[in-house]
């Protein structure tokens, strides 16, 4: 079907071309639509939504990518404050022995001894300054440093928060796949439902087949009743008829016999 209609609009846009000439161009844009439209319209759910997961999956590529832009950035920072540490120590140091050396010269003395060497005071002087320039050169370099750390750590930050949104945006990316299977799956089971037909002649056939069925055996039940009736067997399956009371009082209370008097008449009918 799907080639039928690439196919299809193929040719009419070929002959759009031959009829239309230089108009032929908003044809073919408007065939490339329509075959854009019926190639979409004809994938299935299930194709797609394959699609879609396969898109999740190459995702991931490229968060590794800034995840281990992530973490060289850690590192490097780590490296740059451990050497702004040592630098500060060496400054420390220097400092130390600037502040020395300027004591000693406040001493007003021509010579100054360290280590069991001599120096002038001109020499001690130099000294100071050569130490002092290079205290100053390495503080600027600190002062640097530090600006350098403050602003790639600004940049970790900022590469953290994002690389955090990812893989939170195709956490959620995954979840809504999922949803959609589930979806899919409920849809999909719906559908087989609905195509179940049943054959309504099929269902009355089987509805007749009982009702005859229930027909035979009332008819059956109805002969062994009949059966009972006229054989004259007491009929113990029905229900017991409730009691009139005592008959034959009513019938001595009917005729005025006296308990007596029906005794005596049924003794001499004996006899008859």
């Amino acid at each position: 079907m799907l080639k039928k209609i690439v196919a299809g609009t193929l040719v009419a846009g070929i002959a759009a071309g031959m009829i239309f000439g230089s108009d032929s161009l908003s044809y073919l844009r408007t065939f490339g639509s329509n075959v854009r439209q019926a190639v979409k319209s004809e994938i299935a759910p299930e194709f797609e939504l394959g699609r879609i997961r396969g898109e999740v999956t190459n995702l991931m590529p490229e968060i590794r990518r800034h995840l281990t832009i992530v973490a060289e950035q850690s590192v490097d920072i780590r490296d740059m404050e451990r050497e702004i540490a040592e630098k500060e120590t060496n400054l420390n140091r220097q400092k130390d022995a600037i502040l020395a050396l300027r004591t000693d010269l406040d001493s007003g003395k021509d010579m100054y001894t360290y280590k069991a060497v001599s120096y002038t005071r001109g020499e001690v002087e130099s000294d100071l300054s050569q130490r002092f320039d290079s205290y100053r050169a390495l503080e600027e370099t600190v002062k640097r440093d530090h600006q350098i750390l403050q602003a790639q750590k600004d940049t970790l930050r900022a590469n953290q928060k994002r690389l955090d949104t990812m893989l939170s945006r195709k956490q959620d990316l995954v979840v809504k796949v999922a949803q959609l299977e589930a979806k899919l799956k409920q849809v999909q089971a719906a559908e087989t439902i609905n195509s179940i037909e049943l054959d309504d002649s099929k269902l009355a056939h089987v509805e007749k087949m009982i009702r005859d069925l229930e027909h035979s055996l009332d008819v059956r039940q109805s002969v062994l009743e009949t059966e009972g009736q006229v054989l004259g067997r007491i009929p113990v399956d029905e229900e017991t008829p409730a009691e009139t009371g005592n008959i034959l009082g009513e019938i001595d209370s009917h005729f005025g016999i006296e308990t007596g008097d029906a005794v005596a008449e049924s003794s001499t009918d004996s006899s008859i």
